[in-house]
C-alpha cells in the first residue's frame, strides 16, 4: 500500500490543505514542535482508528475548531484504490468520531482490522523492550488483532469478561454468580493465552530472520510466560492444560480476589521475556542492546504482516536518526531504499536519495520543496 494524497481540516497544528506524497521515501524535516509527527500520527490513525499518543480524541482537533477531518486516498499492491477517512467532532463534553472507507460509515473501529497496513517506529518504541509488561503485551495484541479475526474476537471477548468479572468481585457477588463469570473467563482467557503464545512463536522466527539478515552480533529470543503456568514458566501449552492451571489459580486466590475487587490472574497479567545470548534483555541488556532489539521487533512485526497481509506496508519512522546510533541507522538504511513507500520525521537535514521527496513543516505548514 502506499498513500497517495492527504487532505487535513483543523488537525492539531497542521494548517488546512492537501498534500501529494511520493511513492518511496518521504522526508518530513523541520524544528521540532512544528508538526512533524502530528503528520505521521494522522496517517498512522487509520490503522487502528484512534491516535498511537492522545489518551483523548478531542486533543487531535486543533484549539477552539469544533472538529477535525483527516482524508487519505490510498493504493494496494494489486491497484485497488480506497479512501480513508475521520472526523472528530466536540459536541458537549465528549467527542463524537465518525470513520469512512470509501464513503461508507464503519460502525466500529475493530471494522479497520488489516485494511490499513503501516507500522509506526519511534523513540517510545523502546517501551516495548525497557517499559513494563503492558507495553509487550499490547505490542502483540496490535498484530494479531489485525491479522487475525479469531485473535480479535478473543481478545475482545476476554477483556469484557474481565471488566464484567471485577465488577461482579467489587459488588460482592454471591458464589454461585462468581462459578459462571469463572468459566467464561477461563474459557475466553486459555483460548487467548493459546493464540498470544502461537503468535510470540511466529514473531521470534521473524526476529531471528532479521537479525541473521542484519547480521546482529547476539543471538535474541522472544518467550510467551503465562501468569497461570506459575512464575518462570515459558512457551506453548494447549488449551486444556491451560484451562486446568486456570482454575486452580482461580480457587488459591479467590479470597485475594475479593478483597481487592479484581481479576489477579489471566493473560491480562502475562508478559513477554526477551532473551540475549542466555540472559534476560529487560535486566541485563545495555542500552544499546535493547535498542537494537526495538528494532528487530519492529522489523518482525513488518515483515508478519506484510506475509499475513499479503500487501506492503507503509512505513513510518518518527525522529529515529536523533535516538539510535550510527551503527542500528546503517541496519535501517536498507528500508530508505526499498520499493515501499516510508515517511522519516527529522528535526535536522539528512543526506537522502535523489528520488526522495523532501516535505519541509514549519509553525504547521507542510511545503514540498
Amino acid at each position: 500500500m502506499r498513500v497517495d494524497r492527504f487532505v487535513s481540516s483543523s488537525y492539531r497544528n497542521l494548517s488546512d490543505g492537501k498534500i501529494e506524497f511520493g511513492p518511496g521515501l518521504n522526508l518530513v524535516v523541520g524544528p521540532n514542535g512544528q508538526g512533524k509527527t502530528n503528520l505521521l500520527e494522522a496517517i498512522y490513525f487509520f490503522r487502528f482508528g484512534r491516535s498511537f499518543r492522545a489518551q483523548l480524541d478531542t486533543e487531535l482537533i486543533r484549539f477552539e475548531a469544533p472538529f477535525c477531518r483527516v482524508e487519505v486516498d490510498c493504493t494496494f499492491d494489486d491497484a485497488r484504490a480506497e479512501r480513508f477517512a475521520f472526523s472528530i467532532e466536540r459536541r458537549d463534553t465528549r467527542a463524537v468520531k465518525t470513520i469512512k472507507v470509501n464513503g461508507e460509515i464503519l460502525p466500529r473501529r475493530a471494522d479497520l482490522a488489516g485494511r490499513f497496513p503501516a507500522v509506526l517506529f519511534g523513540p517510545h518504541d523502546l517501551r516495548v523492550v525497557s517499559g513494563e509488561p503492558e507495553h509487550r503485551r499490547r505490542f502483540l495484541d496490535m498484530i494479531g488483532t489485525m491479522t487475525d479475526p479469531g485473535y480479535l474476537r478473543v481478545a475482545t471477548d476476554y477483556r469484557r469478561v474481565v471488566e464484567q468479572r471485577n465488577a461482579a468481585l467489587k459488588a460482592r457477588a454471591a458464589r454461585d454468580e462468581m462459578a459462571a463469570w469463572n468459566e467464561r473467563l477461563v474459557a475466553t482467557g486459555a483460548e487467548f493465552t493459546v493464540r498470544r503464545a502461537a503468535l510470540t512463536h511466529a514473531i521470534e522466527r521473524e526476529m531471528q530472520a532479521q537479525a541473521t539478515e542484519l547480521e546482529s552480533p547476539f543471538e535474541f529470543a522472544m518467550r510467551y510466560e503465562s501468569s497461570l503456568l506459575g512464575e518462570g514458566a515459558t512457551g506453548p501449552a494447549d488449551g486444556d492444560t491451560l484451562a486446568h492451571a486456570f482454575h486452580e489459580r482461580l480457587a488459591a486466590i479467590a479470597s485475594e480476589e475479593y478483597r481487592r475487587g479484581v481479576t489477579l490472574v489471566g493473560p491480562h497479567r502475562d508478559d513477554l521475556e526477551l532473551v540475549m545470548d542466555g540472559h534476560d534483555l529487560r535486566r541485563f541488556g545495555s542500552q544499546g542492546q535493547r535498542r537494537l532489539l526495538a528494532v528487530l521487533l519492529k522489523l518482525a512485526e513488518m515483515s508478519y504482516l506484510e506475509r499475513e497481509l499479503r500487501e506492503p506496508c507503509v512505513l513510518l519512522l518518527d525522529d529515529v536518526f536523533s535516538e539510535f546510533d550510527e551503527a542500528i541507522m546503517a541496519k535501517l538504511q536498507r528500508l530508505l531504499e526499498g520499493a515501499r513507500q516510508v515517511f522519516v520525521t527529522s528535526p535536522v537535514p539528512v543526506v537522502a536519495p535523489s528520488r526522495a521527496l523532501i516535505l519541509r513543516v514549519q509553525a504547521g505548514r507542510i511545503a514540498v520543496s
